[in-house]
C-alpha cells in the first residue's frame, strides 16, 4: 500500500538545500538592501540641499544648512531631519563654517551661489555617498 506524502528524510534534504541557499544567497540581499536604503537617504539630503538653495533664491534671504555629525540629522532652520539608524553624516566644509568639529554650515545665497564644500552619507561598514555643493553656482548633486 502506498501513502502519499514525505519521508522524514526527504522533509530534511529539503529543509537542508533550503537552508544552505538562505546562507547563499542572504549576504548579496543584505548588500542590496543596503544599497537602496543609502539610496533613498542619499536622495532625501539631496533634496533637502536643493531645497535650502531654492529657499534663498525665492525668499531672497540667505538660508544655513546644518550637517550634524553629533545628533546624526541635517536641515535648515529649526527643523532638523534625522538619518536613518545605523548611518553616520559628515560634513566637509570651510573652517569657517565649522560650527565644531562634527558639525558644520553651508550658507546658501540669495544669488544661487553658496559657501560650497560636501557632504558624506556613510552607512556604517558599507556603501558611502558623498554630495557636493559648488560654491559659485550652489549646484547641489551627487559625485559620483
Amino acid at each position: 500500500m502506498h501513502s502519499a506524502g514525505f519521508t522524514l528524510v526527504e522533509l530534511m534534504v529539503v529543509l537542508g538545500l533550503l537552508s544552505l541557499a538562505y546562507v547563499l544567497v542572504a549576504p548579496s540581499l543584505n548588500k542590496a538592501m543596503g544599497i537602496g536604503e543609502n539610496r533613498v537617504a542619499s536622495r532625501e539630503l539631496l533634496a533637502a540641499l536643493r531645497e535650502a538653495r531654492a529657499t534663498a533664491i525665492a525668499e531672497s534671504r540667505e538660508v544655513r544648512f546644518i550637517v550634524d555629525g553629533v545628533s546624526a540629522s541635517y536641515g535648515a532652520g529649526q527643523v532638523r531631519a534625522p538619518i536613518p539608524r545605523g548611518f553616520d553624516i559628515a560634513s566637509d566644509v570651510p573652517a569657517s563654517r565649522r560650527l565644531t568639529q562634527r558639525i558644520g554650515a553651508i550658507d546658501f545665497f540669495p544669488d544661487g551661489s553658496s559657501t560650497g564644500g560636501a557632504v558624506v552619507l556613510a552607512q556604517r561598514g558599507g556603501v558611502r555617498t558623498t554630495i557636493a555643493i559648488d560654491w559659485l553656482t550652489g549646484h547641489v548633486g551627487m559625485v559620483e
